[in-house]
C-alpha cells in the first residue's frame, strides 16, 4: 500500500476514534465556542450544553467506530484502490451526520420529558397559556 493511502486511511477512521474517544472522556464543562457540541440550541444553557455533550460524544465515537470496522473489511478484502478512501469519507460523512441528527432528536425528547415532569407544571401552564392567546 502507498504511503499517501496509508495515512489517508490513518486520518479517516482510526484518527477519529481517537479523537471521538477524548472527546468521550473529556467533555467540555462550560458553553465555549471552540470545543463540544455547538449549535444555537446547545449553547443556550448550560443544562442543555452538558446534555448535549453527552449524547453527542456517544454517537461520535460509534460512528467512528463503525467507519473504522468499515475501513478495515475493505482493507482485508483487498479494497486498496485509492477510490475506495472516498467511499470510507462519504460513510464517516454520513455516519457523522446520522449522529448530529440523533443528538438533536434525543435532546428534543429529553426536552419534551422535563415539561412533562411535575416540576414543570408552571411552565407547561405558561406555554399552554401562551399558546392560548396566539390562537385566540
Amino acid at each position: 500500500m502507498e504511503t499517501d493511502l496509508i495515512a489517508g486511511h490513518l486520518s479517516c477512521g482510526p484518527l477519529l476514534v481517537l479523537f471521538s474517544f477524548i472527546y468521550l472522556k473529556y467533555q467540555p464543562k462550560e458553553v465555549n465556542g471552540i470545543y463540544g457540541y455547538r449549535t444555537k440550541r446547545s449553547m443556550k444553557n448550560q443544562d442543555v450544553w452538558l446534555t448535549a455533550n453527552k449524547i453527542s460524544a456517544k454517537y461520535m465515537f460509534q460512528a467512528s467506530v463503525a467507519t473504522t470496522i468499515f475501513q478495515g473489511l475493505g482493507i482485508f478484502l483487498g479494497n486498496n484502490d485509492p477510490t475506495y478512501l472516498l467511499y470510507y469519507f462519504a460513510f464517516l460523512i454520513i455516519a457523522i451526520g446520522i449522529s448530529i441528527w440523533l443528538t438533536e432528536v434525543m435532546r428534543s425528547e429529553e426536552h419534551t420529558s422535563e415539561l412533562q415532569s411535575q416540576a414543570y407544571l408552571v411552565c407547561r401552564l405558561l406555554l399552554e397559556e401562551k399558546n392560548l392567546m396566539m390562537y385566540d
